[in-house]
């Protein structure tokens, strides 16, 4: 399942790239996180609407 899954991510990231969008490394370990289970769907959206704001300037957490 993991080979699987890295297989996706890495089509998917390739994909976002060629649509212009960057894709970190701190967004692609949260995703693989996710996808492994190693977090709940609330922890995830917790975390990326963090990394969102972060990127974007906005400090309300």
């Amino acid at each position: 399942m993991a080979d699987a899954i890295e297989k996706a991510m890495k089509n998917a990231k390739a994909s976002l790239e060629i649509s212009g969008f960057k894709v970190t490394e701190e967004n692609t370990e949260l995703v693989r996180k996710a996808l492994m289970k190693e977090m709940t769907n609330e922890e995830f959206l917790k975390e990326a609407k963090r990394l969102a704001q972060v990127k974007g300037g906005d400090s309300k957490c």
